[in-house]
């Protein structure tokens, strides 16, 4: 999927399932203040994070973020239970749809940019350079 197609989706939470959300997302996570009246957010945008974007009263999206240097199984595990419980499927940034289960979770994660970057930064970037000079 495009990140278009993506944003196309519609979130059909009621209020009982909004509110059971929240307080799944605080079972994984502390809430903290926002910078908008439209996002509530939970972590620490610096490590772990899961951002809740507000169109009106109406949930607009859900996004998850995790520090892949520092992976929380438990998080991952979590998140992949709440998707489960709302019926709902995962998506990375790029739009690769993901089953919400551990392995097809893990497996993206390892296969990530991100992960290649942790796991060896130098060549990650000479990479990107060269990928740049190619490009130009």
């Amino acid at each position: 999927m495009s990140r278009e197609q993506l944003d196309e989706i519609y979130l059909d939470f009621s209020s009982a399932d909004t509110e059971a959300l929240f307080a799944r997302l605080d079972t994984l996570l502390l809430e903290k203040k926002s910078w908008s009246s439209s996002l509530r957010i939970w972590g620490d945008e610096e490590t772990d994070d899961i951002q809740v974007w507000f169109d009106g009263p109406n949930i607009e999206s859900i996004q998850f973020r995790l520090n892949v240097a520092d992976l929380s199984l438990p998080l991952v595990g979590g998140i992949c239970d709440l998707a489960c419980h709302f019926d709902c499927i995962l998506a990375t940034r790029e739009g690769a749809i993901v089953q919400p289960n551990r392995e097809a979770v893990m497996r993206t994660i390892m296969q990530s940019r991100a992960m290649r970057y942790v796991r060896d930064p130098q060549r990650f970037l000479e990479e990107a350079i060269r990928l740049d000079r190619e490009g130009a």
